[in-house]
C-alpha cells in the first residue's frame, strides 16, 4: 500500500505553484507527485536545504531534476566522454567515464525505483559521481596524486566538487552550478575524511554508491576479456563467476564467445543488483524509517551480503593482479607518468601556460594545485595534443 506524505511541508510547497499556468495541461505538479509516489525515508524536494545562491523554484522542474541538467550539460560532463576508464592506450575498445557513469545512473535508477526514493536525486548523483577524474584512467589519477603530495594529493571525488562549485559557469550570479545543498553534501561523503565518522548518506547516494561497484566490476571484466588481457577461462575460475556463467547455463543453455562474455556480465550485474536490493529490503522491513534524516542516522543500508562481499573481494583481487597490473597497462601508466609530470612541471616553471579561468585561482589555490588541478580538466585528446604543442616532442603515448 502506498503512504502518501502528508508533512505540512510537503502540502505548503505542493501549493505554493498549485496556481502555476502550466498546471492548466494536466498532471500534478512535483511536490503532489512526491507525496504520492516516494517513501517517508526517500528525500523530498520540499525538504531541500536549497542552494547557496537563491533560485526561485520552476514549477516543473524539481530541484534535483534541476541539478540533474545542470550537470549533464556542463563542459566538465561532456568531457568524461575522452577521459577512459582503465584500458586507454591498450585497445580502441574501452568503456569511457561517460559510458560508466551512464551505466551507473541506470542500474542505480532501478534500485531507487524498487524503494520509491527520488530518482530525480539518485540520477543527479549518478551523473556527477565521476565528473571530477583527470585524462588517462587510473594512471593519470595515480600520477596526479603523486605530483601534488606535497600539497595534499588529488583525490577525483574533492575536484569533482572544485568543478561544479567553482570552475563551471552558467551565471553570472555565482561561480560554479550552484547545485543542491544534499547533491553537494552526498559528493562529500564519498571524500574520504579523517576524525569522527560522519553520518551515513542519503539512501538515494548509497545505492549510487553501490550501483558504482557494481558496474565498475562486472565492466572490467568485460574491457579485459574483449582487448584480450585475461582469457574468459581464467575469469570463470572465479567462485563468483562461475556461479553467474551457471545462471547463464540454466537460462540459455551452452553459450560461448562473445555471448559468453556478455551474459556473464549481465549476470553479474543482475546478481549483485538482487543482492543489494534484498539486504536494503530486509533492512527496511525490520526497522522501516520515517524520514530521510533517520536514514542518515543510521547505518549503511545499502550493502551486500557476507558471502558476495567475500566473493567480490576475490574478483576484485584477480583484476587488480591480472589487469591492472597486466604489463600494458603496467608500461601505459609509466608513459603516463613520463608525460603528465613533465606537464606539471612545465606548468610550475612557466605558469603563463595556465588558462585564464585557472591563472585566476593561483593566488587561492596555489601554484602546485592549480598545475594540477588544469591537468586534471583536460581529456585524454587535449591532453596529448598540450603536451606535444608545448614540448615539441611526440608524446610517449603513441598515436602521433
Amino acid at each position: 500500500m502506498i503512504q502518501i506524505n502528508t508533512s505540512p511541508s510537503s502540502l505548503t510547497a505542493a501549493a505554493s505553484i498549485k496556481d502555476d499556468p502550466l498546471s492548466k495541461f494536466g498532471g500534478p505538479n512535483y511536490h503532489e507527485r512526491e507525496a504520492i509516489l516516494l517513501a517517508p525515508y526517500a528525500m523530498f524536494s520540499a525538504n531541500t536545504r536549497g542552494r547557496e545562491v537563491y533560485e526561485p523554484d520552476q514549477p516543473y522542474r524539481s530541484p534535483f531534476q534541476r541539478d540533474r541538467d545542470r550537470v549533464v550539460h556542463s563542459s566538465a560532463y561532456r568531457r568524461l566522454s575522452d577521459k577512459t576508464q582503465v584500458f586507454s592506450g591498450v585497445s580502441d575498445y574501452h568503456r569511457t567515464r561517460l559510458t560508466h557513469t551512464i551505466e551507473v545512473a541506470s542500474v542505480a535508477r532501478t534500485m531507487g525505483r524498487v524503494f520509491r526514493l527520488n530518482e530525480d536525486l539518485v540520477e543527479a548523483l549518478a551523473h556527477l559521481h565521476d565528473i571530477g577524474h583527470p585524462p588517462y584512467g587510473h594512471s593519470g589519477e595515480d600520477v596526479l596524486a603523486e605530483c601534488m603530495a606535497g600539497v595534499g594529493g588529488f583525490s577525483h571525488n574533492q575536484f569533482g566538487l572544485v568543478l561544479v562549485d567553482q570552475l563551471e559557469t552558467r551565471s553570472p550570479a555565482y561561480d560554479g552550478l550552484n547545485l543542491t545543498q544534499e547533491v553537494l553534501d552526498s559528493q562529500r561523503t564519498r571524500i574520504d575524511k579523517s576524525g569522527g565518522k560522519p553520518k551515513s548518506p542519503l539512501l538515494e547516494a548509497q545505492i549510487v554508491d553501490a550501483a558504482d561497484s557494481v558496474t565498475y566490476d562486472a565492466h572490467d571484466v568485460d574491457d579485459a576479456v574483449k582487448v584480450g588481457l585475461v582469457r574468459i577461462e581464467q575469469v570463470l575460475e572465479l567462485p563468483l563467476v562461475r556461479r553467474c556463467y551457471q545462471k547463464a547455463c540454466e537460462r540459455y543453455g551452452r553459450v560461448e564467445g562473445g555471448v559468453l562474455r556478455k551474459m556473464i556480465v549481465h549476470e553479474l550485474i543482475d546478481l549483485q543488483v538482487r543482492n543489494v536490493i534484498e539486504n536494503i529490503g530486509a533492512a527496511l522491513a525490520e526497522n522501516p524509517p520515517q524520514s530521510a534524516a533517520e536514514v542518515q542516522s543510521r547505518p549503511t543500508l545499502a550493502t551486500m551480503s557476507e558471502e558476495l562481499l567475500a566473493e567480490k573481494r576475490e574478483l576484485e583481487k584477480f583484476l587488480y593482479h591480472e589487469v591492472y597490473r597486466h604489463p600494458a597497462i603496467v608500461q601505459f601508466r609509466e608513459r603516463v607518468q613520463y608525460q603528465l609530470t613533465k606537464m606539471y612541471r612545465g606548468y610550475l616553471e612557466h605558469p603563463e601556460w595556465l588558462p585564464p579561468k585557472i591563472a585566476g585561482r593561483v593566488d587561492q589555490w596555489g601554484r602546485e594545485r592549480a598545475a594540477g588541478y588544469y591537468l586534471a580538466t583536460m581529456t585524454d585528446t587535449y591532453c596529448t595534443n598540450e603536451f606535444k604543442k608545448r614540448f615539441g616532442e611526440p608524446t610517449p603515448l603513441g598515436g602521433d
